[in-house]
């Protein structure tokens, strides 16, 4: 199990989801291209983009390919 904070709220997942997977989860809508029947996730389209961490370290990543990891 893993614990992921989205939008300042702990919210546990089961390991190896996405970020997007977690924020559906959560009923976090963030758009996607990938995730239309018949598309795999890849990341390409950067659509799904999310920021994690903080700054001066925050970054953007896809959360369609992004695993969840403890404390983002």
């Amino acid at each position: 199990m893993t614990t992921l904070i989205l939008n300042g709220l702990e919210v546990p997942v089961e390991d190896g989801v996405t970020l997007l997977d977690a924020a559906r989860f959560m009923g976090i809508s963030i758009p996607t291209l990938c995730h239309v029947e018949g598309l795999s996730p890849y990341g390409a389209c950067r659509l799904c983009v999310v920021e994690i961490g903080r700054e001066p370290q925050a970054r953007l990543v896809s959360s369609c390919t992004y695993p969840a990891q403890d404390g983002l």
